[in-house]
């Protein structure tokens, strides 16, 4: 980076500020993200003790921290030449491609390490971020192509965009190459819609995952090269850029294929977070992609011995309060004595509730025999 030491001071300083904020949450129980990635880690970390989840929660969030920070640097990355086994003359050979990131590491470098090869790029982008942040993004790609006097050109496309795939046919055709990441699993209707997805295993866990960069990869012949990043224990940007996926030619059914690349794609991401779990953002919104089975406990016989199932997470989101089932992702809305009642573990008072409230909240697991 331009000063590995000022880089780092200013992620100090931005950690401390992170936080304060982060405490607040706790004292405004602003705590809805934390919620649900704790009843993420639940199921794809068992072994991880519940009162770790905080902390965890606290890493992911200054990972993100220091994402933005490496923002401000991305016009001096010496760590360009950390690309690993890069190989641009090899690449080279495959163009215009496909590359595919996780938002993992420092992911948002991956448009200096395109722009430093002079490569022409289509970046898809989740419609938030194409809508909150389209300027930044536009500005970064400005400030490395001018450090690399470079002769990129840089596109930005949403997500959801109607004639998407019209569009990027017609820049490949043209010689770009397109850079998008997997684990986003945005496109048409967002993340609830699952055509064109398909069921993978991920940490122990049934996702489902879109497949749409796979399907473009065989339809337009052109190679997929997964890319992704991770901080090392002193927290420098590094990249693995890996072999080619070449389609297949001469093939008219793309079920295989993308298959195939699909848990391809996703393997990698596993596998680096086994190593380095915390540095990925999909832990605080993975449960929209899961296969969930309704849960159903049914009325209890008696009331005794009941308590309060540990699971329970309590959280206020514009002034109403929630209750989350951790254990099977059951949401429910709580009357403001009721979420005091819980917060305080005050069981007894919650089962003098009327009986039908404390039947509802048994039947959904927020109550339980000890």
């Amino acid at each position: 980076m331009q000063s590995k030491s000022l880089r780092l001071e200013i992620f100090e300083e931005s950690k401390q500020e992170l936080k304060v904020s982060f405490e607040k949450k706790w004292e405004s129980h602003s705590l809805q993200t934390f919620q649900f990635l704790s009843a993420n880690l639940f199921r794809c970390f068992p072994d991880m003790p519940e009162s770790a989840h905080k902390k965890a929660y606290f890493d992911i969030l200054s990972y993100k921290v220091l994402q933005g920070v490496d923002t401000q640097f991305s016009s001096n990355f010496s760590g360009l030449d950390d690309f690993n086994e890069f190989n641009f003359e090899e690449i080279k050979k495959h163009l215009p491609a496909l590359f595919v990131s996780h938002h993992i590491g420092s992911y948002r470098s991956a448009i200096a390490f395109l722009v430093k090869y002079n490569i022409n790029v289509v970046m898809m982008v989740d419609p938030l971020a194409y809508r909150y942040s389209l300027e930044k993004m536009q500005h970064q790609f400005q400030q490395v192509k001018d450090t690399f006097n470079s002769t990129s050109d840089f596109i930005i496309f949403p997500s959801d965009k109607a004639d998407l795939t019209l569009q990027i046919m017609g820049k490949v055709k043209q010689g770009y190459s397109v850079l998008a990441f997997m684990d986003g699993n945005s496109g048409a209707n967002g993340y609830l819609n699952r055509d064109n997805s398909m069921q993978i295993p991920f940490f122990g866990q049934e996702m489902y995952v879109r497949t749409g960069l796979p399907t473009l990869s065989f339809y337009l012949k052109i190679p997929i090269i997964p890319m992704l990043s991770y901080y090392d224990d002193n927290l420098t940007p590094r990249w693995n850029v890996y072999d080619p996926i070449v389609p297949p030619t001469g093939e008219r059914n793309p079920a295989a294929y993308v298959a195939q690349s699909t848990r391809y794609l996703y393997g990698i991401l596993e596998n680096a977070l086994q190593q380095y779990p915390m540095q990925w953002e999909g832990w605080m919104f993975m449960h929209r992609y899961l296969t969930l089975a309704p849960v159903d406990a049914g009325i209890p016989d008696s009331l005794s011995n009941i308590g309060i199932n540990d699971k329970a997470g309590l959280f206020m989101l514009d002034g109403r309060y929630y209750i989350l089932n951790r254990e099977n992702y059951k949401l429910m809305e709580l009357e403001e004595e009721v979420f005091h009642l819980f917060n305080n573990k005050n069981r007894d008072a919650i089962l003098e509730r009327p009986l039908a409230d404390v039947h509802l909240l048994y039947k959904n697991r927020f109550l339980i025999h000890n």
